[in-house]
């Protein structure tokens, strides 16, 4: 089963947040990051969704909160 992946805007970044920049993240992530932003629920690679297990949040056009399930 394919991992889903949401990605929530935020207005605040918690001080405990580990937040990940567009640039660090891996060249699969970054081809899908823009659909993402946009959908409240999509089922991605797992190779992709590796890329951002270990953010919080990223930091792209805004800041959005990240959750894999």
């Amino acid at each position: 089963m394919s991992p889903r992946l949401t990605l929530e805007p935020v207005d605040t970044v918690p001080s405990d947040s580990q937040v990940c920049h567009y640039d660090e993240l891996s060249e699969d992530a970054k081809e899908e990051l823009p659909l993402l932003t946009v959908s409240d629920d999509v089922c991605v690679d797992g190779s992709i969704a590796n890329g951002f297990q270990n953010c919080d949040l990223v930091k792209y056009t805004d800041y959005y909160e990240v959750s894999v399930i």
